[in-house]
């Protein structure tokens, strides 16, 4: 189970960056692979919140509907994950409060493996970054 981070359909989407061409190759073998991937309500947030303070209502439905379109289950987010979130803030520091919310939805729902950018994630060393 590989959990998908919203910095993925960004890249997809978005103008050129030197990651978008490795997304662009990485989107049918992650997709054609055995590996189910799948990602939480707060990634959908981090969309929105990204594309709404950018004005960008064209990259919102393009990055929204293409995450929908690659994953195959949406975890909720729990109070439980929430204070979990809040413990691997004090052990994580590189780790945004974002990626602490996301690595708790990962250890609840059993994904080891990121498809992320975000190198923050190397510091934890229970789980692989997919870059």
């Amino acid at each position: 189970m590989i959990y998908v981070d919203s910095n993925v359909p960004m890249y997809l989407v978005g103008a050129e960056h030197p990651h978008k061409l490795r997304v662009v190759t990485l989107v049918p073998q992650l997709l054609s692979a055995r590996d189910q991937l799948v990602t939480s309500a707060e990634t959908f947030q981090e969309l929105l919140h990204r594309y709404g303070a950018l004005d960008n209502p064209e990259h919102l439905s393009a990055a929204y509907d293409a995450l929908e379109a690659m994953i195959s289950m949406v975890a909720d987010v729990t109070k439980d994950d929430v204070d979990r979130a809040r413990v691997h803030s004090g052990r994580y520091p590189r780790l945004s409060s974002r990626d602490c919310l996301h690595l708790a939805v990962m250890e609840r729902i059993g994904s080891d493996s990121i498809w992320s950018y975000d190198t923050g994630f190397d510091a934890v060393g229970a789980i692989q970054r997919i870059a």
